[in-house]
């Protein structure tokens, strides 16, 4: 593994960027794991190989490594995945709400609400539950979508979903590098 593989390399003298970038830093396991490297040791390796330069790690002070075999594409199997997916969620959500509005009676609470603006009781009436199901359905297009926004800065902000996962994906990285370097020490 390279400098270039696990980080951008700023120089402005471009022969020196090609020989930084080129300095191996970790050699290739061949199983499928993880591992880290310090930036002491990618800076001491950068050192070794090219003189008279200064070297700054902007960042973390560990990179967490995931080697990996190629992985060659099936199309056919991600599409498949994906489509598995979106009926999982598209159902699931569904339930979720349907369970939701059984819990707190919302046939009997659309009744109620009904006979009170209208004066009329009507045991299902559609003049209302209509509105409110294409309500909740917008409402969740507004919150996980950005492209209906007319404001250009709230298009490029990241979705609470976005966020969520990069939380996911920090927290999990610092795990595994926590574990890596407990697992060094003994």
């Amino acid at each position: 593994m390279y400098v270039e593989d696990i980080g951008e390399v700023y120089c402005k003298d471009q022969t020196i960027k090609k020989k930084v970038e080129k300095v191996r830093v970790y050699n290739k396991q061949k199983e499928e794991t993880y591992d880290y490297i310090t930036a002491k040791d990618i800076i001491s390796k950068v050192l070794d190989s090219i003189d008279n330069i200064d070297v700054t790690i902007i960042g973390g002070p560990d990179v967490l490594l995931e080697i990996k075999d190629k992985e060659s594409p099936n199309n056919i199997l991600e599409i498949l995945k994906i489509l598995v997916i979106c009926a999982i969620l598209f159902f699931g959500s569904g339930l979720a709400i349907v369970n939701f509005y059984e819990d707190v009676e919302m046939k009997a609470s659309i009744e109620k609400i009904h006979y009170i603006i209208t004066g009329e009781d009507v045991e299902n009436p559609m003049i209302s539950t209509i509105p409110l199901s294409i309500g909740v359905g917008l409402g969740i297009l507004t919150f996980f979508n950005r492209v209906i926004s007319l404001s250009k800065r709230r298009r490029q902000e990241p979705g609470p979903l976005e966020i969520e996962l990069n939380l996911y994906d920090k927290d999990m990285e610092e795990v595994i590098i926590k574990e890596l370097k407990n697992k060094d020490k003994t």
